[in-house]
């Protein structure tokens, strides 16, 4: 029977920014995969390009969004100062480029309650129970400044079951096993996992680097289904 590291966590005001998003920072409902195995990897002090996988499910409720106001700033490095149109002076060496500072909308995510579900390999099972049950440093998911209350840590065995109830909003793979009977629902592409280019440079995977998954309500009937201890879905990625 396979166990998961099961993690109560909350959010006030958070931000998952939609790659898409520039003119208004769009959030998505939920931590995309890469953002929460970020979060793991911050938690058990693993050297900055150094990937380890792991499976992730990711599920929650919220109390619906508002739009904040922001501090925007913009510049290019090709294009010379201009006290007429530029708002700030940015000076390197003897060369000096312009940029603009002005207001922007971001949408957050108001008072999201998230279960997450991680099982990594064998080898560093116990190094990510220890690290989120007593993380080194104060964590966060979305932007820096949006902190996660972790509430509650815990290993669960997870066990086959034939039909369950989704307990929260939860992303569902497409490739999974899960059977999400003909229901309206939204599809993601999530990023995931990334590796280093010989530049330095880090990029989505080809094999593995996003997950389309399906964005399934709370309340709704799931087929052929993985669940823990508590009769929460678990729909690993």
């Amino acid at each position: 029977m396979e166990k998961a590291i099961r993690v109560e966590c909350f959010q006030n005001l958070v931000n998952y920014r939609k790659p898409s998003s520039f003119i208004i920072k769009e959030s998505y409902p939920l931590p995309p995969y890469s953002t929460v195995l970020g979060m793991v990897h911050r938690a058990c002090g693993y050297p900055s390009g150094e990937f380890h996988a792991m499976k992730v499910s990711i599920q929650g409720t919220n109390a619906g969004s508002v739009s904040e106001l922001y501090t925007r700033y913009s510049f290019s490095f090709d294009a010379k100062y201009e006290s007429g149109r530029h708002q700030l002076c940015i000076e390197e060496g003897n060369k000096s480029y312009g940029a603009f500072k002005g207001i922007a909308h971001a949408e957050l995510i108001c008072e999201n309650e998230m279960l997450i579900h991680i099982v990594p390999a064998q080898e560093d099972f116990e190094t990510v129970y220890q690290s989120l049950l007593n993380p080194p440093v104060y964590l966060a998911l979305g932007r820096h400044e949006d902190l996660l209350d972790i509430r509650k840590v815990e290993i669960v065995e997870l066990e086959e079951k034939a039909e369950a109830a989704a307990n929260h909003d939860i992303y569902i793979p497409v490739d999974s096993d899960i059977d999400i009977g003909r229901k309206n629902v939204t599809l993601y592409t999530l990023t995931k996992e990334y590796e280093i280019t010989k530049q330095g440079l880090r990029r989505w995977k080809t094999e593995g680097g996003k997950v389309r998954a399906y964005y399934f309500p709370q309340g709704e009937f799931l087929e052929n289904v993985l669940v823990d201890g508590y009769n929460d879905v678990v729909a690993l990625a």
